[in-house]
Formats: C-alpha cells, structure tokens, sequence
C-alpha cells in the first residue's frame, strides 16, 4: 500500500503527431506498483480543461493528493498545454488562489522556474502553496523522468517541508539536479538549489606495455 498521500498530475500535449506517446503516465504507474504513491492523472489540451481539473483537485474530498504535479512544455513563467496555447503561471495562481494551503507544487516543464524570487514568492502567497519546485533550463525527457522518479517519492512521503532538498541535495543526486537546473522555492521566502557540479566519466587510464 502506498504511504503518505498521493500526486494529482495534469499533463499537457507535448507532440503535435497523433501517434507519439510520450507520457509522464509510466513513471506514475512505476511508483504506485511499487507502493509509494496513489496518484491522479488528466490529460489536458485547453485552457479550459486545465482550470476544469485543477478546480476539481481542490475539492476537499481530494485534500490527501497534496502533490501538484504539472506535466507539460514551459518556458520562463508559462505553462504549454499544447504548442500553440500557453497559460501563465500568474494565471494559474489566480485560479487556485487560496486553495492550496500545505500543497508541493512540481513543474515537471522546462525553464519553468527560471523566474525572479519575487513572482514566484508571489505565486505562492497567492495560492497558499507551501513550496513549488522545478526546473531551470530545458531538460531531458529521460533524465527528467529518472529524476523526478525519486522527487515525487520523496514529494509525497517526505515527512518534513525540506525532504526533497536533502535527497536532491545528497551525493548521489546532487549533481543531476544541478545539471537539470533544478530549484525549490518555499513560502517562508527561502529558496534552494543544489551546489554540486555534474561529474565526468573517468578517463580510461592507456595501458603499458610491460
């Protein structure tokens, strides 16, 4: 059974073919084999079906899905639900102003949070949120998703605010998270990302002859 609460994902279009099938649904589906997580996913195409389930979300009667996880295409401040329609993240504070006391928000988008400390302070004193978490700089579909594998573990089953900062932060992911651009903004102001720098494959020392 899984612990702690569960992940509520939206997840934008990220192909325009048809016959794509990339999909963030797989790692949900490993974590939840596993016994870490429940989780929640809608596919959303519109602006409309974004604030649809999103209002949905914030029913009481899903206050246990206290992980927000967004999966879609972004840029600096701005979410794609599609390649042709944006929402900004100004816009989606507006629509759960207020609703989202104690909630871990993780855009799983890049350059999402390549954003000033002051929007991103006031996205959360707006929605209620107690941290919103993210990436910097454009990402790796396959990197993201082994990372995000152990971040959205740690999301809902972490038991204190900065869990996911001290397994991101440790030795053994440290330097995938800096390399992703990955941050942490909370609502006491403070903010975080990881120092270390990503490692190189050792060179292959030449052999000798003897």
């Amino acid at each position: 059974m899984a612990r702690g609460g569960g992940v509520f994902c939206v997840e934008g279009q990220w192909h325009r073919d048809l016959n794509a099938r990339g999909s963030v649904l797989p790692t949900l589906e490993l974590l939840e084999r596993l016994g870490r997580i429940r989780f929640i996913h809608k596919d959303v195409a519109t602006r409309g079906e974004l604030d649809y389930y999103l209002d949905r979300w914030l029913l009481r009667q899903y206050a246990d899905y206290h992980v927000g996880f967004f999966a879609m295409h972004g840029e600096p401040t701005k979410l794609y639900v599609t390649d042709r329609e944006s929402v900004d993240l100004k816009d989606v504070a507006a629509r759960m102003a207020g609703r989202c006391e104690g909630k871990r928000l993780y855009f799983g988008s890049c350059s999402v949070l390549r954003a000033s400390d002051a929007k991103l302070l006031e996205f959360l004193a707006e929605t209620g949120a107690a941290m919103i978490c993210g990436y910097t700089r454009d990402v790796d579909w396959v990197e993201s998703a082994a990372f995000e594998t152990v971040l959205l573990d740690v999301l809902v089953n972490g038991a204190h605010i900065n869990a996911a900062e001290r397994r991101m932060g440790s030795a053994q992911w440290a330097p995938l998270a800096t390399y992703l651009g990955f941050r942490i903004v909370y609502a006491s102001g403070r903010t975080w990302r990881p120092t270390a720098r990503p490692k190189l494959p050792a060179q292959p020392v030449p052999a000798h002859d003897g």
